[in-house]
């Protein structure tokens, strides 16, 4: 039987009892947008040459560049935490609003 426990809090997460998240997360650089952006000059525009010159670009870095940014990650939540990752995914820390007044 496979045993199960919260990444983020490392609580055990009985599935029997409780329910287990998964949040699967995964970075890579969007060279898509670069390949089928829009051209002023309409439709007639080479779109040969934009991949050409994307091919170029990627060219000039290592592989391990490449590598280092595409990531994909995976990670198993308990409930509690699932809700506190979904209020706030990137956790970044909000501050604090505080009230002053007009003297």
């Amino acid at each position: 039987m496979l045993h199960y426990s919260c990444d983020a809090c490392k609580r055990p997460i009985n599935t029997n009892t409780d329910i287990r998240h998964v949040v699967k997360i995964e970075v890579f650089p969007a060279i898509e947008d670069q390949v089928c952006g829009c051209h002023p000059e309409g439709d007639d525009a080479d779109h040969l040459e934009d991949v050409q010159d994307l091919l170029e670009r990627l060219d000039d870095h290592d592989d391990e560049d490449l590598d280092e940014a595409t990531k994909s990650l995976r990670f198993d939540l308990c409930d509690e935490c699932r809700r506190r990752f979904v209020r706030n995914p990137l956790g970044l820390k909000a501050g604090k609003k505080l009230g002053f007044s007009n003297n």
